[in-house]
C-alpha cells in the first residue's frame, strides 16, 4: 500500500475531536447519527482498499514479477496432462527412426541394389511336320468286264492308278485331260488272229507332274466266227519317271 493511500485510509478512520462545549440531545444525536455514517462509509471504502491490494498481491508472485496481462485470448487453451486417448491417425509418421517401422503402416523393403530383370523362360516346342501321306506308286490296275452276246463280244475296261503327265513340246497336257488320253495308247488282242487299239498320239513321256485318276469306257465289239473259248489281252501304256511303262490284263471269252 502507498503512503498516500494509507494517509486517506487512516484520516477517513480517524473520530473528529470532541466538542468544546455539551451540546443537546437533539445535536449530539445528529453528530452520532453522522459519525456512524461517515465512519460506516469508512470501513467500507477501507475494505475495498484492502481487496484491491489483495488482488494486486495475487497478481504478483514476487518482487520480480510482472504485471499482470489484462488481453485474455477469447479461446481456452487445453493443456493434455496425459497421453491421447483419440483414435491414432492413420498416416504413416514421416521422421520414423533408422532401424525402426511404423506402428500404423506396414514397412516397406528397401531396394540396395538395382532390380534384377523377371526372368522369361520360353518352352520351345519341336511340333513335327505334318505327315504327308506317302506318294502313291506310278502304276496301274485294268478291269475287263466283257459280254458275250451270241458270238459277239463287247468289252468294258476301268483303268485307275497314278501316273506321270506326258508332255508335248515340254508342256504338260492339259489339267482336264481324261485319264484314258493320259496314255501313250492301247492295244488289244482277241485271241482269234484281231486286234485293234488306239493311238496315244504325239504325246511323250518326260514331265514330273503326277496325276491320279480313273477312267472306264468300250472298246470296239468283235464278233468271232466260230463258237470257242478264246483268251481276249488288253494292253495299255502310261510314263512314269523312267519313261514308260505297260500294262496288261487278260480275259477269257466263251462264244457258242
Amino acid at each position: 500500500m502507498t503512503d498516500d493511500l494509507k494517509h486517506q485510509f487512516e484520516r477517513l478512520v480517524a473520530d473528529p475531536p470532541p466538542p468544546a462545549e455539551r451540546p443537546s440531545d437533539a445535536v449530539f444525536a445528529k453528530v452520532r447519527t453522522a459519525k456512524r455514517r461517515r465512519t460506516a462509509g469508512a470501513l467500507t471504502l477501507a475494505a475495498a482498499a484492502v481487496a484491491a491490494v489483495a488482488v494486486a498481491t495475487g497478481n504478483l508472485a514476487d518482487v520480480n514479477s510482472s504485471p499482470p496481462v489484462t488481453n485474455t485470448p477469447s479461446a481456452p487453451v487445453t493443456v493434455v496432462t496425459g497421453p491421447p486417448t483419440g483414435t491414432p491417425s492413420s498416416a504413416t509418421p514421416t521422421n520414423t527412426p533408422r532401424g525402426h517401422q511404423a506402428t500404423d503402416a506396414p514397412a516397406t523393403a528397401k531396394t540396395t541394389g538395382p532390380a534384377n530383370p523377371a526372368t522369361t523362360t520360353t518352352t520351345t516346342t519341336n511340333t513335327p511336320p505334318p505327315v504327308q501321306p506317302p506318294a502313291r506308286p506310278i502304276a496301274v490296275d485294268v478291269v475287263l468286264r466283257p459280254t458275250v452276246t451270241g458270238r459277239t463280244v463287247s468289252v468294258k475296261v476301268t483303268v485307275s492308278g497314278t501316273v506321270i503327265v506326258p508332255v508335248v513340246d515340254g508342256k504338260n497336257l492339259p489339267a482336264d485331260t481324261s485319264f484314258l488320253n493320259l496314255s501313250g495308247g492301247t492295244n488289244y488282242f482277241w485271241g482269234d488272229g484281231e486286234q485293234g487299239g488306239s493311238d496315244g498320239g504325239s504325246a511323250g513321256c518326260g514331265g514330273k507332274t503326277r496325276k491320279t485318276g480313273r477312267e472306264t469306257y468300250s472298246i470296239d465289239t468283235h464278233t468271232y466266227a466260230k463258237p470257242g473259248t478264246y483268251t481276249l489281252r488288253y494292253e495299255v501304256s502310261y510314263c512314269n519317271t523312267k519313261g514308260g511303262f505297260t500294262t496288261t490284263k487278260t480275259a477269257k471269252v466263251t462264244v457258242k
